[in-house]
């Protein structure tokens, strides 16, 4: 996948994901939590907070904490005058 200044492999997460210290991961297990990441994001940059799996979100907050992931908001009115909310996690 490619962020605005390289690309990110599933090696190059799984490397990143080792080093935090709250996940404790083999590096088998970081390859495999790397490779379901990257699946969410597919080829674009962000990912829209709603397909996130239950057990993932906590991953992701642990992501943004180490700074591998960072998230945004977005609000969207309709025509009616409601306002909806989305919110959007992208690769650092």
């Amino acid at each position: 996948m490619y962020n605005e200044n390289h690309i990110i492999t599933v090696e190059s997460l799984a490397t990143a994901i080792r080093e935090i210290p709250d996940l404790e991961l083999e590096r088998q297990e970081s390859l495999k939590l790397s490779h379901r990441i990257l699946n969410y994001f597919g080829y674009g940059g962000s990912v829209n907070d709603f397909i996130i799996e239950r057990d993932m979100r906590g991953i992701f907050y642990m992501l943004e904490d180490a700074s591998l992931l960072s998230s945004h908001r977005e609000e969207t009115t309709f025509y009616d005058g409601k306002r909806w909310t989305q919110f959007f996690w992208t690769l650092n």
